[in-house]
């Protein structure tokens, strides 16, 4: 598996995103970070085959939890 980083910043738009976010009322510095975020918890997915893991939650608070365990 490679290695998740991710910022502060990712960490807070995350747990942003699992309460209350809205793309509608975000700027658009947190939609590209938002985007990008979701690209790489997608990729890690397909790396993993991990689609069983992810089929009956959110998909960045699995890519959280991820980093969370290799720490």
């Amino acid at each position: 598996m490679e290695q998740i980083n991710l910022s502060e910043k990712d960490i807070a738009l995350i747990e942003k995103h699992l309460g209350k976010y809205n793309p509608f009322f975000s700027t658009k510095e947190e939609q590209e970070q938002m985007n990008s975020l979701i690209d790489k918890a997608t990729a890690l997915e397909a790396q993993l085959e991990a689609y069983d893991e992810t089929a009956e939650t959110d998909l960045l608070g699995w890519y959280l939890a991820k980093y969370k365990q290799a720490r």
